[in-house]
């Protein structure tokens, strides 16, 4: 018999979002000239010691950093981070990016999660002052200068699953935002059905943005294109200024002229909402073919996201300067594909700090309901049986730990921007029958959906539910 542990599936991700700005800063080994490294200073109390060694000094040097009353300088920063960190990041780019986080929460450290043998790297949780955990990755090189720095979404350790449907539901109607829940049985002929006594179906018809769920339409639409013969998974796709996006992702920071095939794009696409690789795919086909894409995928009201955006496009009507976001959303369909035309090409003329408005409410997103989810999840699902690729593709980054041997598959997508957070899951249960969890918030207050742990909660304890449900197959 497996191990508890060795029985559960690991996320690798959950930030499957259109945004991530200024979250992750990393940098590769080096051995370029060392600095004297500081005794560990004065940080707020810890739950579980900081590790030892020189990890631990850069970790508390880190959080002091979280907790000062202002960023340290760009010289501090030159002496403090390694050569091949600064030639990714610049100590004066890295200086505004620390202020940010700085100034966004007061960290609290509460516990180390790891600590490798050899001390030079470290995974911390924190918690804010509004009760938000975070994780913290730090590395030092051989000279302890930093080289790998990140902080992203953490989950809260003492969380438990909720032990019913109505406390499921009652968590999620804690959240202050508009919410909905769907968890369903997928039948036979391929409709979804509430479950029992589950939460999900009062609101699976409300119209919610969905952030980079909208990915599985452009998804839907490359297998399309595979199965007509005008795309192959073996295509070459080439990164250029005209279509480069900003994070979440790696492409965005590929050099001009990078190649991928469609294959790599799409795997990049779901498992880590790449948005430049999304943006690939989405010139690969053709912005109509996306739009068809919704109406075969199950989508109600396809016309919600017609024209349908880019991320890159999305980026520049909503942030750009100046923005053009109240100008779309009282724009006719026609009106809204001029502005599209208008938009200029080269670099993106953005900057990721000032994403931060929620702008949903002017329809700068994506549009569905949990119904037309379920759909898409069904669709996809049956064209994986015939395309192992869109099976693979779909279930590298599962979001959420779940038993693996009551749910030997599972099939995600996630997302999130200013204002929204949503997750969409199909899984298969032991006996091959399917179920999808789908859960969407949005809210004119960006730190009520800032922390995903309100998603892995709904969707884990929901999975944990229907293991009393589940193993009969579809019906």
């Amino acid at each position: 018999m497996p191990s508890p542990s060795a029985a559960r599936r690991r996320r690798s991700s959950l930030v499957g979002g259109l945004l991530v700005a200024g979250l992750a800063l990393t940098g590769c080994s080096s051995t370029g000239p060392g600095s004297e490294v500081s005794p560990t200073p004065n940080v707020a109390p810890t739950a579980v010691a900081l590790p030892g060694g020189t990890v631990g000094k850069a970790a508390g040097w880190a959080l002091e950093v979280l907790n000062a009353d202002a960023s340290p300088d760009a010289a501090t920063l030159e002496r403090r981070f390694a050569r091949s960190f600064l030639d990714q990041v610049p100590a004066a780019q890295l200086v505004p990016v620390l202020e940010q986080l700085r100034a966004d929460q007061e960290w609290v450290p509460v516990s180390v999660d790891a600590v490798d043998p050899g001390e030079q790297q470290a995974a911390l949780t924190i918690v804010g002052a509004s009760g938000q955990f975070f994780t913290m990755q730090i590395g030092v090189d051989a000279d302890s200068r930093i080289e790998t720095l990140f902080f992203g979404p953490g989950d809260d350790p003492h969380r438990e699953p909720a032990e019913s449907w109505d406390e499921l539901g009652e968590r999620l109607d804690a959240v202050d935002a508009r919410s909905s829940l769907l968890v369903a049985q997928v039948l036979d002929d391929g409709t979804c059905r509430p479950v029992g006594e589950a939460p999900g179906g009062s609101d699976a018809d409300e119209v919610l943005p969905l952030g980079s769920i909208f990915k599985l339409y452009v998804l839907g639409a490359v297998s399309q294109a595979v199965e007509a013969g005008t795309l192959t998974w073996d295509d070459a796709l080439t990164v250029t200024d005209d279509v480069r996006s900003l994070p979440a992702g790696q492409l965005q920071d590929a050099p001009t002229g990078t190649v991928v095939t469609v294959r790599e794009a799409a795997g990049l696409m779901i498992s880590i909402s790449d948005n430049t690789a999304t943006d690939l795919l989405v010139q690969a086909v053709g912005r109509d073919a996306v739009e068809r894409a919704q109406a075969a995928l199950g989508h109600a009201d396809p016309s919600l996201n017609t024209p349908f955006l880019t991320t890159r496009d999305a980026f520049a009507i909503a942030w750009g300067t100046p923005s053009q976001a109240s100008a779309w959303g009282a724009a006719s369909t026609a009106e809204r594909r001029a502005m599209l035309d208008a938009l200029p090409g080269g670099p993106l003329d953005v900057d990721p700090a000032g994403v931060t408005t929620p702008v949903w409410q002017d329809d700068v997103d994506w549009f569905a309901t949990s119904s037309d989810l379920c759909a898409a999840h069904v669709w996809l699902h049956e064209r994986g049986e015939q395309d192992p690729v869109v099976r693979e593709v779909l279930s590298v980054n599962p979001g959420i730990e779940v038993d693996a041997e009551a749910w030997p598959y599972v099939a995600f997508k996630g997302g999130s921007a200013p204002g929204v957070l949503a997750g969409s899951w199909l899984a298969e249960d032991a006996e091959g029958g399917s179920y999808v969890v789908t859960v969407q918030l949005a809210a004119t207050d960006p730190a009520v959906t800032a922390n995903p742990t309100v998603l892995v909660d709904t969707a884990e304890s929901a999975f944990a539910l229907l293991g009393g449900v589940a193993g009969s197959g579809s019906k």
